[in-house]
Parts: structure tokens; sequence; C-alpha cells
């Protein structure tokens, strides 16, 4: 993926990206059965000047790439600062509530948003459909490489596909066709458990393996003409550093009538100027 940024809404920085990659914020945070997990969650979330919502957190089932779209797009977290944390459970909400759980009374979403989710999305969807789609496509472009338009497409059909299968359990529907299809999109965005088992493979090839890889996928392409007899580089150190070090110590040898030649190509003799006759005779 492109390296992607969230927004940045700290005044302290100038720049209108947290000049953070996402994936460095992830790796940073860790996974949730990491000691200090929230903790960390906590610190990057005062880097970013947004804040922590005990509440929120724990609907997010407190998980990192769950909470930051919550907190970077509902309207009522908007304006909100670390300074607005709440550190602990509040009546307003209870901590089990899962995010498709929020009732349209509990979640609203401006115009601007709305008209956001409406075009990337599309229509006919609830409020916490909206938000799963989002939750899913956020952790995608967090986790995996996305640097192409294609690949945005791919990952955005699979919160789709996801969130379809989601739907079809909650109704007790046959999943099967919608599962086929998941594994479908995972193979064309290259990013099926298969297909990442042989790049982390890759990964830990001994470093002959991996030259040999790129020699026979990522040839070195030819040389220079200028570079490309080895013969040439000696000729070169030959005249300008053997044949000029003997210029220097009075050395008359093959290497100092070598500079000798090369040098005289850049020389540039002063014009000899011959005196008319007849001015002479004046």
């Amino acid at each position: 993926m492109p390296t992607t940024f969230y927004v940045n809404t700290n005044p302290l920085f100038s720049t209108d990206k947290i000049q953070i990659c996402k994936k460095c914020i992830s790796d940073h945070i860790g996974s949730k059965e990491s000691n200090g997990y929230e903790d960390r969650i906590k610190s990057v979330l005062a880097i970013m000047d947004k804040p922590f919502i005990y509440d929120a957190w724990a609907s997010s089932d407190k998980d990192w790439s769950k909470y930051i779209p919550q907190i970077s797009s509902l309207s009522h977290y908007k304006g909100k600062t670390f300074s607005d944390s709440v550190f602990n459970s509040t009546p307003e909400y209870s901590a089990s509530d899962d995010l498709n759980e929020y009732s349209e009374a509990q979640v609203t979403l401006n115009d601007d948003e709305k008209n956001k989710y409406v075009s990337f999305w599309g229509k006919g969807y609830e409020i916490d459909d909206y938000l799963y789609l989002e939750n899913e496509y956020e952790t995608l472009l967090s986790s995996y490489e996305c640097d192409s338009y294609a690949q945005e497409m791919l990952f955005q059909e699979i919160a789709h596909e996801k969130l379809s299968i989601r739907k079809a359990r909650e109704a007790n529907k046959p999943t099967e066709k919608l599962l086929k299809t998941l594994q479908e999109l995972l193979g064309s965005s290259n990013i099926k458990p298969v297909q990442e088992t042989g790049a982390n493979a890759t990964e830990q090839a001994t470093f002959g393996t991996l030259i040999k890889k790129y020699e026979n996928e990522r040839p070195v392409p030819e040389p220079d003409p200028m570079w490309a007899d080895v013969d040439g580089i000696k000729k070169y150190v030959q005249i300008w550093f053997l044949g000029h070090l003997c210029r220097m110590l009075g050395i008359n040898n093959e290497y100092a009538q070598m500079y000798e030649d090369e040098i005289s190509k850049y020389k540039v003799d002063a014009p000899e100027y011959v005196e008319d006759d007849d001015a002479v005779n004046s």
C-alpha cells in the first residue's frame, strides 16, 4: 500500500498528516495480548491529540484498528482532544456494547459523514454497517501493502463481502458461496494465508538464496557503455592515480606518459601572436 498516514489534529504539528505511518504506529502498539498494549494506545492517542473514551474502547473489543475509525469519523467525537479522555466506564454506554448494537439514537452522522460513507460504500446501509465496513477497510490498509487503485478496490470488495457473510450468519442463512467469493477476493489481493506463508518463507530465506532469486527474477541491467569494459577501470586508475602520482614525484615512466597523453586532451594552448612586418617596420 502506498504508505498511509492518519490525519493530524494536533495543533503542535504543522503538517496535514501525522508524520508516523499507520503501519509504524500499528507495529509500535503491538498485539492485544502484549504487556502495556493499552498504555501504548494512550500514548499514541496523546501524540495524535485524540481522546481515549473507555466505553468506545470497550465496544471496539479493545482493538486499535476498530477504535481509531470511530474516534476519527463519528460526529460526537469531533473536536474532542486527549484532554477530553474518559479512562473509566460511564453510564452513558455499557462496556458490553458491540459495534453492531449501536442504534441511530446512540450514533449519528452529520451530512458530510453521510455523504462520505455513501459515496465510498454506496447507499442502503445502516450506520453500524458503514462503521463495520470502515473498520474492515482500515484494518486491511494497516495490515497489508496497498500500492494501487486496483488493490484499494479489492480491499473495498473484501469489506463488502465480510459484511454480507456477517449478515447471512445473523440471519442463519448459508454462507458457502459468500465464503468462496471471499477466498477468491483474498487470492486476487494476494493475501490468502497460503500466499502470506510463501511471502514469509521468502523473507526468511538465506542471503545467497535471495541473491539467486533476485538474479533470476530481477537481473542487474546492462552497465553503461563507459563502464562496460572492466579494463577501462584499470586504465582509469593507472592514469589518474598512478600516472598523476608519478608526475607529481617527477618519475618518468609509462604511467606518467599515459597521464600526459590523457591530460593533453583537456589542455588548451595559448594562442601565438605573429607581429605584422609592416607594424614592425613602422
